[in-house]
């Protein structure tokens, strides 16, 4: 993306093309991500996936349905203004989530394959940059373990596998906890995920699915308010500032939180 010069950003800053949201939930501290529920559209708890479903900007894990596609420029992120419930610091990761699944049981040790492999990307669609993650949906068993999944990568390589990882126990069991799955080797990207292998049973069957994402931007707020005001060139506090979000993107956030709290803010967008 670029600009003719400040004034040109500014004024695109300006023109406040915004993504607001509030989380449904107090987020328990933490030390691992979670993907927050946002209770708009008449939608206080999104579904939970049958099968793998490809997610767009009108899906129900969306901050916000009514972003603008881009016209003869592209859209890309430009700050924003965050908030949290009681002034303590939180992590915030704004992703374009790609497709999500479910109905994964936290006791079998087989290779599961349950409504994968996962919907086909319909956004980055080489895979480039896509990242995969667990996401709990029903509490899973109080004995940790670790999981591993096997993936397609951007060169189309099946059969790759992800680095062990905790699952299970303490806070790896608990519903919107984000597990996620570091890649083989000096892989850059997921295309698809073929199938999820627990290494022991957390005891309990529960439900959990896979979700593939692309991230954005992270950035903290930590006022001591709870207010934080983030713009690409002033505050510099953004790592990803700039980055395009694509038309009919699924914009989410994960976080992480020193304290339970409730998240608000809006997610400023710019054309040029």
């Amino acid at each position: 993306m670029a600009f003719a010069d400040y004034d040109a950003y500014l004024a695109a800053l300006g023109l406040q093309n915004a993504a607001e949201f509030t989380t449904s939930t107090a987020n328990t501290s933490n030390a691992v991500a979670r993907m927050f529920d946002f209770p708009r559209n008449l939608v206080p708890t999104p579904a939970i996936p049958t099968t793998s479903v490809a997610y767009n900007k009108d899906s129900d894990r969306a901050i916000n349905t009514y972003i603008a596609n881009a016209g003869a420029g592209r859209l890309s992120v430009l700050g924003g203004f965050f908030a949290t419930s009681i002034g303590a610091a939180t992590g915030f990761m704004l992703v374009d989530i790609l497709n999500m699944s479910g109905g994964l049981d936290g006791t079998s040790t087989a290779a599961q394959t349950t409504n994968l492999p996962t919907a086909a990307l319909t956004r980055y669609t080489n895979g480039e940059g896509v990242h995969a993650a667990l996401i709990v949906y029903s509490t899973v068993g109080a004995t940790a373990t670790t999981v591993t999944c096997s993936y397609t990568n951007t060169a189309g390589t099946p059969g790759r596998t992800t680095t062990a990882t905790l699952f299970g126990g303490g806070i790896y069991q608990t519903v919107g906890m984000m597990i996620r799955l570091p890649l083989q080797g000096a892989d850059t990207g997921i295309l698809s995920v073929e199938s999820v292998t627990l290494a022991a049973s957390t005891g309990t069957i529960g439900n959990f699915g896979v979700v593939l994402y692309k991230p954005l931007a992270m950035f903290a707020a930590n006022d001591g308010e709870g207010n934080t005001l983030i713009d690409c060139v002033s505050t510099s506090r953004m790592v990803g500032q700039m980055n395009e979000v694509l038309d009919d993107a699924c914009l989410s956030f994960f976080t992480i939180n020193t304290a339970s709290q409730i998240c608000t803010g809006t997610v400023l967008l710019g054309e040029a």
